[in-house]
């Protein structure tokens, strides 16, 4: 990447567009599907389609918890006349079938998730039977009795087959289960563990190094310092994403420690992240720093927050960290640049789609920004009682300004919902019009103290 020069501000959808073309995702890797490598696998990215390996359900079960009985038995029973029944056994869930088929005028007792034994067509629900002759004032039952009974009386309104989950119901074996790009969240962790498959085929986790820069980042406030918001921010985003942050330094203002610390973090990253120092700044080290491995990509977008961006591509026959960004110092532009640029080049890199997900929101009061540039407004979603987020009929999420929006002023992320895109031919929003949302996790949740 070569000394960057002054020239014409990029748009933000054009740099995607070259950004995300030229990104391949990591090398695959095979991994066992153990208790032991459950935890690890949430956030990873299946290199390959999930397909069961077993039939799921394995076998014909129980769907309730009562009594399995025969086609002919399940036939004739009705609530007007009871059908007595000889109970010859107990089929619970986990252990094996009798060996003895089931005969008209019997029945098994039957948990939830039991194996249905050889003769058996339909389960008859627990509180649909008693224990006593009801012409003789039997009762009928509220739960399963623990003492197996030599009787049972079962009553109608339950069809042949009823309550009985059949071999292969929700997996067969070959089925399609998740496409290729799937993040494992706990819901599709569930799935992989239901399908029988002894390892998969995943993404290798992106490789993240973190390098906050400038003399003024101390670990506390004196003597002129400002404390590092930076490095956890990003960390944290990484880690939602599914990267690993396997380096964090940080370095002063010179060059020669900037160009050390550049090159030993790039040689143990994927993806080299750093902050501060890529503006125009007589003690402004990185660009140069990182020109020595990368090959500029781009340099400065127009966009607000956010102008001073510095993305580079490994050179030719090099090795170490595929790409690089710095991203501006001051705490809410390296943060929109994170969600905005950094976050979807993770993403294509881990195999999964780059882009966030988009929402449509109403504005409750003026917004402006500047012509030319896209801005990414920090709003905050109205909230009821319950501090659910508030929409219009039309389904658009009542938002404001959630609080000041200068770059430096990172207290309002606290506030933060979504970021509102103010497109760079629009100088101003009026209240009541639609904008276009980035949510932040946020907004998916429930606020305490809203509209505080």
């Amino acid at each position: 990447m070569s000394e960057p020069v002054p020239a014409e501000l990029e748009r933000i959808d054009d740099l995607l567009v070259r950004l995300l073309a030229q990104v391949t995702p990591l090398p695959a890797e095979r991994i066992a599907v153990s208790d032991e490598t459950a935890a690890s696998l949430i956030g990873r990215t299946l290199a390959e389609p999930l397909c069961a390996a077993v039939d799921h359900p394995p076998f014909d079960v129980s769907a309730m918890d009562g009594w399995v009985t025969t086609l002919a038995d399940a036939a004739e029973a009705s609530s007007g006349a009871p059908r007595r029944l000889t109970c010859v056994g107990d089929a619970a869930a986990g252990h094996a079938l009798s060996a003895t088929p089931l005969r008209d005028g019997e029945c098994q007792r039957i948990a939830t998730g039991a194996p249905i034994p050889q003769g058996g067509t339909t389960v008859i629900p627990v509180e649909r039977s008693s224990i006593a002759d009801p012409d003789r004032g039997g009762v009928l039952l509220q739960r399963v009795p623990a003492q197996l009974p030599a009787h049972v009386w079962v009553s109608g309104g339950v069809k042949v087959g009823a309550h009985i989950r059949r071999r292969g119901e929700d997996q067969r074996v070959g089925s399609l289960l998740a496409e290729a790009g799937a993040a494992i969240d706990a819901g599709l962790l569930a799935v992989i563990f239901s399908s029988g498959a002894a390892d998969l085929s995943l993404v290798r986790r992106p490789r993240v190094a973190l390098l906050t820069t400038g003399d003024e980042l101390l670990n506390n406030a004196a003597d002129g310092g400002i404390r590092d918001s930076n490095g956890p921010a990003l960390a944290a985003l990484i880690a939602a994403e599914g990267g690993e942050v396997v380096a964090r330094a940080h370095v002063g203002d010179t060059a020669e420690a900037t160009g050390a610390v550049v090159a030993a973090l790039a040689a143990q990253a994927d993806l080299l992240v750093t902050t501060g120092g890529v503006s125009v700044g007589a003690h402004d080290h990185v660009g140069a720093a990182l020109a020595t491995h990368f090959e500029l990509v781009v340099w400065r977008l127009a966009i607000q927050p956010g102008k001073p961006l510095l993305l580079g591509r490994r050179r030719a026959g090099g090795d170490g960290a595929l790409w690089a960004i710095g991203l501006p110092g001051n705490p809410v532009s390296a943060f929109v640049v994170g969600v905005e640029v950094a976050l979807p080049l993770l993403r294509a890199l881990a195999g999964r789609p780059a882009r966030g997900l988009r929402a449509v929101g109403l504005l409750e009061e003026r917004v402006e920004s500047p012509l030319g540039r896209r801005s990414f407004l920090r709003l905050a979603a109205l909230r009821d009682e319950d501090g659910a987020p508030l929409h219009d009929p039309s389904g658009r999420v009542r938002v404001r300004l959630a609080g000041e929006q200068g770059s430096h002023q990172v207290s309002v992320l606290a506030r933060t919902d979504y970021l509102g895109v103010v497109p760079e031919e629009v100088g101003e929003y009026a209240a009541g019009e639609a904008i276009e949302l980035h949510p932040l996790p946020r907004a998916s949740r429930r606020i305490t103290a809203p509209n505080g």
